[in-house]
């Protein structure tokens, strides 16, 4: 008895049903699946020779993945999506109530409606492997868990569990799943056969211990369940903005139905999830899943010889010690070059700090941290260089000293190594023109902190091979980053929009508003920090010295506001690292405005409403964004609104940069940009880009054919 995407089999009553969709590299749950398997289910429920029934999956590396969400995205009555949802949930309803003990095995990665279903089944047992991560990854697409998972999860592993899980999205391994009790056993691959086996047996003999649930007795007294939701309360607030309204909507369906019948909870959630999943946010996070998805796809048809397993870095302040700790975890061996020997320590001290984050959640052992450490070695000359795949270099801002250190490096690689800078600005095809091997130089730009950002801008020069671009895409991927191709001019893409927001912000400042006042503004739109913020983190130094490069470069809309130079150049601040800057900030990670910085400023009164403040920050962004389009740095704007995302934090909910500006309107967007140019010069110039759409009447996602000829 089997489906097209179901396969059932009867050996001996241990059954099995066996996700395999065809002609898909993953299982899904779409409705054509969730057909087959109500099918299955009914022709099976009322089988008396079955014992024991296992789930499983045939794919390599998942179990379920979830949804079909591309389905979701298609439907915008709420009427309808509710009726869709409820049908999922009496056949998960059927699952659960089969009359004969039921056992989800999980070899590969769990995920959304995936693990809703493992959730009704009696057992869930994993393999260790990293393949096999378990999530429910809903909030991040703007809904949650809507087949049962807010209902039934609190119940398998705990309120707090089960918050922390549905509320962040987080990834969990098997070994994290044991301990909060939402698989019962896990064990290597290599034994998946036997522990199944003796799993079942342990079923069948009544005589399995799983591990019991810690009982919370938080969750036990409804005075102090109270206590636990208006904290998850609290740091939504602190952490997600209001427009945001997924885990919003997850935490208030769970409060509302914690303790109730399973039935009624499942009610509520299912018309929750129908009003939130026609929402604008929601129909934007699904869009930008999707560009992330084919963005993943970027250079993967590109065949090439040798992956890169050896790397260097030369150069170790903070971005150099971040892309340090990033390839001691990723590739094979990362050797440093250093002027002075007595860097060693603090390369070390910083690396070990970086790691002990996955120390203390437990993702590494110290042991594991250890053998990672060990990849690293030292030189000062460049001892071993014949043998690295990559160097990246991430040396100071000048081209001079960049350029005799690339000049050494062809010294002392081999002609198949690939060279590659950290330059957040200076020209990749200016360092090109002198190279002997001009192939295989390029621009690697991560951004920091490099731990946490996942955005790489990949700069090829006008001679760098398709090779050598597909091999440093693969080994970022394998980094856990996603790199995106970026045409080589200042500021490249993402630092030529952001720098014009923070100017922005500096000329606001010297009209009369606060900074205060300007970074609550920028942060209620949905930015992750203000500008001043911003500015703090980067550093104002290094800040200034890319704004004054995309000054010489594009000329008076770039002019660097003079807020911005005072700061550096007469209070000499330099931002967080210093403990000083916009703000001041201790080392127990507080922050106060520095009053500093309205005692130097003129005492003007022009105060912009908040309007004007979100306006003049990002229409400006929009019309440098649009100019990298026209230019051809970006050949996507897809790729354009997912590198503002990953890059600088523009809020995912609005769908990108371009995708608010569509959302408001050209029109309305070209008007005010004609307005500020008269009140403030010309940086609000429109591009010519923005006049073809208004007058094609296009917007960015429907005009491609105005910028790509």
């Amino acid at each position: 008895m089997e489906t097209q995407h179901i396969k059932f089999n009867n050996d001996n009553g241990i059954a099995t049903l066996c996700f395999d969709m065809q002609k898909q590299n993953v299982n899904k749950l779409s409705f054509e699946v969730l057909k087959q398997l109500q099918k299955l289910i009914e022709e099976i429920k009322n089988d008396s020779s079955i014992k024991v029934l296992l789930i499983t999956s045939a794919k390599e590396k998942i179990f379920i993945a979830g949804a079909d969400i591309s389905e979701i995205k298609q439907m915008n009555d709420e009427h309808e999506i509710y009726n869709v949802v409820i049908s999922v949930d009496a056949i998960f309803e059927e699952l659960e109530q089969l009359p004969y003990p039921t056992v989800a095995v999980i070899n590969g990665a769990c995920m959304g409606g995936g693990l809703e279903l493992a959730l009704c089944c009696n057992y869930r047992i994993a393999t260790s492997e990293s393949k096999t991560k378990l999530s429910f990854p809903e909030i991040k697409l703007g809904i949650f868990p809507g087949f049962g998972g807010t209902q039934r999860a609190p119940k398998v592993v705990g309120l707090i569990n089960a918050l922390d899980l549905i509320l962040t999205g987080k990834v969990i391994d098997s070994k994290k799943a044991f301990r909060i009790g939402l698989v019962d056993k896990y064990f290597s691959e290599g034994q998946m056969e036997f522990k199944i086996e003796e799993f079942v047996k342990a079923i069948l003999d009544k005589k399995l211990k799983t591990k019991k649930r810690a009982l919370n007795l938080m969750e036990y007294f409804s005075f102090t369940r109270e206590i636990i939701f208006k904290k998850a309360k609290e740091n939504l607030v602190k952490k997600v903005h209001p427009s945001f309204k997924g885990p919003y909507a997850a935490l208030d369906i769970i409060h509302n139905s914690f303790g109730n019948k399973l039935k009624e909870g499942i009610e509520k959630e299912a018309r929750a999830f129908a009003s939130l999943a026609i929402t604008p946010e929601s129909k934007n996070l699904i869009d930008l899943f999707f560009i992330s998805e084919s963005i993943k796809k970027d250079y993967k048809n590109v065949k090439f010889d040798g992956k890169i397993e050896k790397t260097a870095v030369i150069g170790n302040g903070v971005m150099g010690k971040g892309i340090i700790w990033l390839f001691s975890k990723y590739a094979n061996d990362v050797r440093i070059k250093l002027r002075h020997i007595e860097q060693v320590e603090s390369i070390i001290s910083a690396t070990t700090k970086l790691y002990s984050f996955f120390i203390k959640s437990r993702k590494m052992t110290k042991k594991q941290v250890e053998f990672k450490l060990n990849k690293i070695s030292y030189t000062q000359e460049f001892n071993g260089f014949g043998i690295i795949d990559l160097t990246l270099e991430a040396i100071i801002e000048n081209s001079e000293q960049k350029m005799a250190t690339y000049k050494e490096l062809e010294k002392n690689l081999a002609q198949t190594a690939i060279i590659a800078t950290n330059t957040s600005s200076i020209s990749i095809n200016s360092f090109s023109n002198d190279l002997e091997y001009k192939e295989r130089f390029l621009g690697i730009h991560f951004f920091n902190p490099v731990n946490k950002m996942p955005l790489v801008e990949v700069i090829p020069s006008k001679y760098t091979s398709k090779e050598n671009i597909a091999k440093s895409f693969e080994f970022l991927r394998r980094c856990g980053k996603m790199p995106i191709l970026v045409g080589d001019c200042a500021g490249f893409l993402v630092n030529r929009v952001l720098i014009p927001y923070i100017n922005e912000a500096g000329f606001i400042l010297e009209s009369g508003n606060s900074v205060a006042s300007i970074d609550q503004t920028l942060k209620e739109f949905g930015m992750p920090m203000g500008a001043f913020i911003l500015a703090d983190e980067v550093g104002i130094d290094v800040g200034l010295k890319v704004a004054n490069i995309l000054y010489e470069s594009y000329g008076e809309r770039m002019k660097v506001s003079s807020a911005l130079k005072m700061v550096h150049n007469d209070l000499k601040l330099l931002g967080k690292k210093a403990g000083k800057g916009f703000y001041i900030h201790n080392k127990k990670g507080d922050m106060f405005v520095n009053i500093d910085i309205a005692k130097n400023l003129k005492n003007n009164t022009n105060i912009a409403t908040s309007k004007e403040i979100t306006n003049r920050a990002i229409f400006i962004m929009i019309n440098e964004a649009s100019r990298c389009l026209e230019e051809g740095i970006i050949k996507k704007v897809t790729h354009l609104d997912f590198a503002m995302i990953a890059g600088t934090g523009f809020p995912a909910f609005r769908g990108g940069l371009l995708k608010y500006a569509d959302d408001i309107g050209i029109d309305y967007l070209v008007e005010k940009l004609e307005t500020y140019k008269g009140l403030f010069g010309d940086r609000f110039t429109p591009s010519d880009l923005l006049y073809k759409l208004k007058q094609s009447n296009k917007t960015f996602y429907t005009g491609e054919e105005l910028w790509n000829h």
